[in-house]
């Protein structure tokens, strides 16, 4: 997509929510929650519902859209773990292609946001949070221009974007990055916003399930202490309608922004970018965190508007947060950065050149035991398709398989014993697939084991050469072995 440098090139807003799932926007495709600043986002430009991220943990997923590269290549598996300061950030790119830039709100990385390309910075959460940790919640204080503001974390980041965005220099283009908090926990939002769902009517995520079926490597880390297990279904209807709560109440300060008249007034020249840093369990699967291989941690929604951008369009690709900062170059106009490395642009399919720019990703999650990635437990893999996914859970050493196309809440693992069983019954004519359990979870023909064991093998060999390419750290013993079949008589 080319630019006509003889006008003043597009403004760019990126606006990064923080564990938003991909499928909370009414417009595409949720009737039980309400969105409509989002949904006329999605409605005027062109939305992707499979963008995923390569570590579904806020630090690890925000390097990633500031740096073009996977969190392998940029060295941020986890919290509090540098940016490789060889790499090329998005603010300084576009900084030195002479914009001006902004940083308002959650920042969440190494450093400090001044540090790494922006002009201006306001109320950047936490280091500048004026509350202590007990307080901290969605109510915030912060200091501006020797006064204290305080009040629910959203509403603050969008005054202060607005503030920012009118005070910067006539003339020169801006790009401001705005780093909201919500909806992350606690999922706190003021009237009428706190009661907007009635939890006795809210339903349960369609792959609600009362506990995980596997010890996934991070079944105690503090996400998931949030509720007790078994996960009742009451509690998991009061935590889903809090969960919308916050979110609607987010739709609400998007569109105050978006209507503002000093940013309402720069929007045909302006590029805005919706998405989260990864998503939420919330429920899903017996988890509540993002800690997990499962769509609804992994991906988050991912719409952009403006100039020159398709509206009313919903793309199937699968794209990634690293795909974020060459995208905008290409829409802006500004040479991508050497370092940028796995990040592609995603303007091919804007435009209608392109169906996909990927085939596969390559997902990954760890807990550190000490300093340096050398000394990181690498619990979860997966590798993922447009129709399959298959994860490997080094703690547990198992895998589990997924037919996306015919299963997309992720509820029947292929790999699984009770599975295998059940194929090689039918297979012998010693069950009627209609009234076994399969029938219930996902009505659809029964598979043939040695296709089972065919796509298995083929992601597993996809696998391991991505973690090669991207010279995984993961200790060699751990790497995932081949998917062997089970014995017959440990299926007995």
């Amino acid at each position: 997509m080319t630019t006509d440098h003889a006008q003043q090139r597009p403004n760019v807003l990126l606006i990064v929510t923080d564990d938003q799932r991909y499928d909370t926007v009414a417009a595409l495709g949720n009737p039980y929650i309400s969105t409509p600043a989002l949904d006329r986002l999605a409605r005027e430009g062109f939305a992707f519902r499979r963008h995923f991220c390569t570590t579904p943990i806020c630090t690890p997923a925000r390097a990633e859209i500031l740096t073009g590269c996977d969190s392998f290549r940029n060295r941020v598996p986890w919290f509090g773990m540098q940016i490789d300061p060889s790499l090329a950030t998005l603010p300084r790119t576009l900084r030195d292609a002479g914009y001006y830039t902004i940083h308002v709100g959650k920042w969440h990385n190494d450093g400090h946001p001044r540090d790494r390309g922006f002009n201006s910075t306001r109320c950047v959460f936490p280091e500048e949070n004026l509350n202590d940790r007990s307080e901290r919640g969605q109510w915030m204080r912060f200091s501006v221009d020797g006064d204290e503001v305080e009040g629910h974390s959203t509403e603050i980041f969008t005054t202060a974007a607005i503030e920012e965005i009118a005070a910067s220099p006539s003339g020169v283009p801006w790009f401001c990055y705005l780093g909201y908090h919500a909806p992350h926990d606690p999922h706190d939002s003021p009237p009428p916003f706190d009661t907007f769902y009635n939890a006795d009517s809210t339903p349960l995520f369609p792959n609600h399930m009362p506990e995980h079926p596997i010890d996934n490597g991070a079944m105690h880390i503090r996400d998931e202490l949030l509720e007790p297990w078994p996960r009742r279904q009451d509690s998991m209807r009061r935590y889903r309608s809090r969960y919308y709560g916050i979110i609607s109440h987010l739709d609400h300060h998007v569109g105050r922004l978006l209507g503002h008249p000093g940013v309402a007034s720069t929007l045909e020249n302006t590029i805005v970018v919706f998405t989260g840093d990864q998503g939420l369990a919330a429920g899903s699967h017996g988890l509540l965190g993002k800690e997990n291989m499962y769509d609804h941690s992994i991906a988050s929604p991912l719409i952009l508007r403006g100039p020159g951008i398709a509206g009313g369009r919903i793309s199937e690709a699968m794209s990634h947060q690293m795909d974020l900062h060459p995208t905008i170059c290409e829409l802006t106009g500004t040479p991508v950065p050497e370092t940028v490395e796995g990040g592609l642009s995603l303007v091919p399919i804007l435009e209608g050149r392109a169906d996909r720019v990927r085939e596969e990703i390559l997902c990954e999650f760890c807990i550190p035991r000490g300093a340096g990635t050398e000394s990181l437990a690498h619990v979860q893999r997966a590798i993922r398709t447009e129709r399959w996914k298959l994860v490997w859970h080094a703690d547990a050493r198992q895998y589990q398989l997924f037919d996306l196309e015919r299963d997309a809440d992720e509820v029947c693992n292929l790999l699984a014993t009770w599975r295998r069983r059940f194929m090689r019954d039918h297979a012998a004519g010693k069950c009627d697939y209609r009234n076994d359990r399969w029938a219930a979870w996902n009505p659809h023909p029964v598979y043939a084991e040695a296709e089972i064991d065919a796509v298995a093998t083929d992601l597993w060999q996809r696998l391991i050469r991505l973690m090669e390419r991207q010279e995984d750290w993961m200790p060699r013993d751990a790497w995932p072995p081949p998917p062997v079949l089970e014995e017959p008589e440990r299926l007995a």
